[in-house]
């Protein structure tokens, strides 16, 4: 695919109340989408932000934020520009059924290595029972979570911490209202 057609997927983790949340999605091939409320507020570390540190740093290209590079709505976001008409719904789910294999994985790390920040800053008492699968992940991650975790803290209610997606974006690109309309004909003709 030529650079100039690549796009550029920014996820914006907005702090919009004393204990809530939102995710705002920018994309150029398919339309901007939003989770506000967003579930799993942490004054520390809030969920998605969580898995979106998890599948960039561990390199899941195909998990929720990888869903929603794909153009889809990982099944909980909202268009921002345009309504959610069942046209919108449809072309969505047929962009979330291509992508989103790694949703699983994603889940399984993000909850461990949450729980790991957590133990660690002494929010929790107990280890988890050791996973192979995840072990090495968690360890990848938790430099990320420690930087990201300090800022989120920090930030006032209606602040943002801003992150680009490190793949391009997925998809056929959205037509601009200018394509669809005719092109004048050629003088002369």
């Amino acid at each position: 695919m030529p650079c100039w057609l690549r796009g550029t997927v920014r996820v914006s983790f907005d702090k919009t109340g004393t204990r809530r949340y939102g995710v705002t999605v920018e994309r150029r091939q398919a339309a901007n989408v939003v989770m506000h409320p967003a579930p799993g507020y942490d004054d520390w570390l809030p969920h998605d932000l969580v898995h979106f540190l998890v599948e960039r740093e561990v390199g899941l290209r195909d998990g929720i934020f990888g869903q929603l590079a794909a153009g889809g709505d990982a099944h909980t976001f909202v268009p921002t520009d345009e309504q959610r008409t069942r046209r919108w719904a449809r072309r969505s789910e047929r962009r979330n059924a291509g992508s989103g294999r790694q949703v699983d994985r994603s889940e399984r790390v993000a909850f461990a290595v949450h729980h790991e920040w957590n133990l660690r800053a002494g929010r929790h008492r107990s280890r988890l029972p050791r996973d192979p699968e995840t072990d090495a992940d968690v360890q990848a991650v938790l430099p990320a979570l420690h930087d990201a975790a300090r800022a989120w803290h920090a930030l006032p209610v209606h602040g943002s911490l801003v992150f680009t997606w490190p793949w391009p974006e997925r998809g056929e690109p959205r037509p601009s209202r200018r394509s669809t309309a005719k092109a004048p004909a050629p003088p002369g003709r």
